[in-house]
């Protein structure tokens, strides 16, 4: 296994790693522009010290098991001759599209690893790569989560646990939103920006705010899934809020998730049943 830096002119791994074989074609198709988006924000924010580091191993002949894909030729994941285990994303943390205050650390914005090489220590490597690199700035943080299943799912997407391991402890937490930091050297510790109520007039109609950015293609297919549904509620007035702009972010409190009626009330990417249950529950209120 090597742990390399990815070029600008190696985006194609990303787009691997991040629509693997274990996304289904509907779920390709419905982000195959938010992956456009995606590297075309990459592109912009490596300027400003954002770094993608890729796990890899030589292409091999063998067939593996790939967990919600079946039996696939170990070598027909091949990128520029090399296999894509897993990624790390990371940049400093001022500039992360999150809802986060700090300063001289590097934020790591996400961390996966494909399905077949789950428990083989890619993980461990990718990030024992990260944070040689984290020392030179002075800390390393993260948004970790406690007990959350993705996408109605079996996955543990950035456990607390994994990262504990490495000494990282929690310093602030807002929900199911862990902020995690490791202090190697500067002793500036970061904090969360909580999510605002923002006051809303009316109160006889439900209005639901959807926050979604370009860092991570899922979350369109959040806004996707939620624009597919939203004609059940025809007295519900959807707004969809881009946060790229980390004005935006200040401002509400939150990058990805919901708000009703200018509360939040699901703090990162959600499904639909989740986001119906929300609207739901205030129906039922009001």
């Amino acid at each position: 296994m090597k742990i390399k830096k990815v070029s600008i002119r190696e985006l194609d791994y990303i787009n691997a790693i991040c629509l693997d074989p274990s996304v289904g074609k509907k779920e390709k198709a419905i982000m195959h522009n938010a992956m456009i988006e995606r590297i075309s924000w990459i592109k912009e924010m490596t300027p400003e010290g954002l770094e993608i580091f890729i796990a890899t191993e030589e292409p091999q002949t063998k067939i593996i098991n790939y967990k919600w894909a079946g039996k696939i030729k170990h070598s027909e994941l091949s990128i520029h001759g090399l296999v894509p285990m897993g990624l790390l994303e990371a940049l400093p943390i001022e500039k992360a599209l999150e809802p986060i205050e700090g300063k001289r650390s590097l934020f790591i914005n996400c961390m996966w690893v494909l399905p077949p090489f789950w428990l083989s220590g890619v993980g461990k490597s990718l990030l024992e790569f990260f944070l040689q690199r984290a020392k030179m700035i002075g800390g390393a943080s993260l948004i970790a989560y406690e007990e959350v299943q993705w996408f109605g799912t079996s996955i543990k997407y950035m456990p607390i646990s994994f990262f504990k391991k490495f000494g990282f402890k929690e310093v602030d937490r807002d929900g199911d939103c862990v902020l995690l930091h490791l202090n190697l050297g500067s002793n500036v510790q970061p904090h969360f920006i909580y999510p605002k109520t923002i006051y809303c007039e009316d109160v006889t109609n439900l209005i639901v705010d959807i926050f979604y950015n370009s860092q991570c293609p899922w979350s369109t297919y959040m806004i996707n899934e939620i624009r597919g549904n939203q004609k059940k509620y025809p007295e519900v007035i959807f707004n969809y809020i881009e946060t790229n702009d980390k004005k935006i972010i200040k401002q509400h409190g939150i990058a990805r998730g919901i708000s009703i009626n200018g509360k939040p009330v699901i703090k990162r990417m959600a499904t639909w049943e989740e986001v119906e249950s929300a609207i739901k529950r205030r129906k039922r209120k009001i």
